[in-house]
Order: C-alpha cells, then sequence, then structure tokens
C-alpha cells in the first residue's frame, strides 16, 4: 500500500513541526513540507517557498493526496500593526492558494482556524454550530476562509480545526505561555494586559496535533469544523501565578499595564472568555485533551533552552 502524500505550509512553524513529528512516527506518510525557513525535522521533501508561489508548489502539488495549511501571519499585535499584509496572506494569497489545490485535484484540504473567530460571544462554551462573532480582522478573516472552502467542498473533501490557544516546546517567543516563561527563567516582570480576570483554555501541543491528525484522517462527511482544545479554564493572574510557582528560584514577579497605554493594544480586541465545547471531537474523532496545563509546563520546563 503506497504512502499518502501529505503538503504541509508553514510545516516548519511550531504546530507545523510536531505535526511532521507525529506523522512521520505513525508511517504510511511521505511529507512534503513549504516554508520560507528548513525544516526541523528530517525525513521530508523541503520546498523553500512561500505558499502563494504557485509556480514553486505546483509541481509537489501534483501528486498530493492531502494539504495541511497552517501558513498564516500570527500574533495579535502583529496582525494589528500590518493589517494590509495579513488581508493579503491570510484571505487573498490563502483563497488563491485553495483554488490552485481545486485545479491541482487535491483529495482533502484541512485548514487551521483559530478559537478567536468566536469573540466574545456570550454562548458558553462555544460550540461549532454557533456562528461565530469575530473582532479582530485577523480572526474576520480566518472566517471568511472557512466560508469560503465550504463552497469547495463539493470538489475536495474539507476540514477545519479551530485551535484553543495551543502551546508547547518550540513556541514563538510572544505567545503568552512562552513570554510568560521567558520573563520567569530571565527574573523579568511577568506583564499582564488588563486585570488578568481573562480567560484561556490551554491546549498542549501534542493533543492538539492528535486532534488535527485524527481530523485529517477522518472520511465521514465533505465539510467539518471542530474545535481542537482543553476544555479547563484559567485565568491569566493564575497562569502567572503557576508559572511563577513551576520555574525554579525565579525572582520574577507580576505586573499590570493598561490597555491603550505605551503601544498595548486597544481592550475591545481583548476576548474575556475562551472556553471550548469538545462534544464534537469527542463523537466525531475519539478525541479529547487530556494533557492538563501543569503538566504541559512542565514539560517545557524541564526542558527549557
Amino acid at each position: 500500500m503506497r504512502e499518502k502524500k501529505i503538503l504541509i505550509t508553514g510545516g516548519s512553524g511550531f504546530i507545523g513541526t510536531h505535526i511532521s513529528k507525529k506523522l512521520l512516527s505513525q508511517g504510511g506518510y511521505a511529507l512534503t513540507i513549504v516554508d520560507v525557513v528548513p525544516p526541523r525535522v528530517e525525513g521530508v521533501t523541503f520546498i523553500n517557498s512561500a505558499f502563494s508561489n504557485l509556480e514553486q508548489v505546483g509541481e509537489a502539488l501534483a501528486d498530493t493526496d492531502i494539504v495541511i495549511h497552517l501558513a498564516a501571519m500570527v500574533g495579535v499585535d502583529n496582525c494589528r500593526n500590518n493589517p494590509d499584509l495579513v488581508k493579503k496572506i491570510n484571505y487573498l494569497d490563502t483563497k488563491k492558494f485553495i483554488d490552485f489545490c481545486v485545479e491541482k485535484k487535491i483529495k482533502r484540504f484541512i485548514f487551521s482556524s483559530s478559537s478567536e473567530i468566536y469573540g466574545n460571544s456570550n454562548r458558553i462554551p462555544y460550540t461549532e454550530a454557533d456562528r461565530p462573532e469575530p473582532i479582530s480582522l485577523y480572526a474576520k478573516l480566518k472566517l471568511e476562509i472557512e466560508d469560503y472552502l465550504k463552497t469547495k467542498s463539493t470538489l475536495m473533501s474539507v476540514g477545519i480545526v479551530r485551535f484553543f490557544n495551543v502551546y508547547g516546546p518550540m513556541q514563538r517567543g510572544d505567545f503568552v505561555v512562552s513570554s510568560f516563561l521567558k520573563a520567569a527563567f530571565n527574573n523579568q516582570p511577568i506583564t499582564i494586559f488588563g486585570s488578568g480576570s481573562q480567560t484561556r483554555c490551554f491546549t498542549y501541543v501534542t493533543d492538539a496535533t492528535e486532534g488535527l491528525v485524527r481530523l485529517m484522517e477522518y472520511g465521514g462527511s465533505k465539510f467539518e469544523i471542530v474545535n481542537i482544545g482543553n476544555k479547563k479554564e484559567i485565568s491569566i493572574k493564575d497562569l502567572a501565578i503557576l508559572i511563577l510557582n513551576l520555574v525554579p528560584g525565579t525572582k520574577s514577579e507580576i505586573t499590570f499595564q493598561n490597555y491603550e497605554q505605551n503601544g498595548v493594544r486597544e481592550s475591545f480586541l481583548e476576548i474575556d472568555r475562551r472556553v471550548p465545547a469538545v462534544e464534537k471531537a469527542k463523537i466525531l474523532l475519539n478525541f479529547e485533551a487530556k494533557k492538563d496545563l501543569q503538566f504541559g509546563l512542565e514539560q517545557i520546563i524541564k526542558n527549557y533552552d
């Protein structure tokens, strides 16, 4: 039985690296990574290119079975400060890439969306059936692509994951868990925007990858959107306290920064609570995020470089 060929855009990044490791360990898959930086795993084919360079990726797509599209511009402030670029990469280039995948007769397309699209909806926990209420441009564009993919699902099967605050080893330093850990290890203040009462549900990266791979392998329908997240909720202030308790010998302290001061984003962009409904993932994929936050933090801390 031949290996299934998978192309991963943004495959050299945080989630892409963990997905690649998982698929290679499972066996039965041949991986091609499209990225502007080299992959952090061996045993893959690498195309040094932006996913939007269709000429570069076209040959690889010709015999690809599954595309996992992770490449995107991310980060709340990064996207807020570069609206034209985020629109180009996350919307215009992504639409063209989707059309190109249809043209190349890709059988299955997996799209990495975000829990940010739910905004400040008062329907907690967020279910996939609720119409999202995105606040930021980043979230609005993610939802636009979800809707666009639905129109293409008669031509290729589509799976969409809405990730909830994924964290873990090798994550970029400007996300909340990685930035808090960096501050604690360097005895610098852990700065919280607002009061710290806003809550999140943090999902360890190996759980997130397991959920995505199960959706990738799911063949029960032509179009599905699934929340992939840990349902345990914690405030940002309590996250900071937990990190201070876990990082050995840290002298860091918690400080608070008001919104709309010193370059901090506007308060209306803050999401108060972000909690996933996880029943669909359990029923459809037999998946449940199992690693709690303390376990995940301990894994990062013991190997922290």
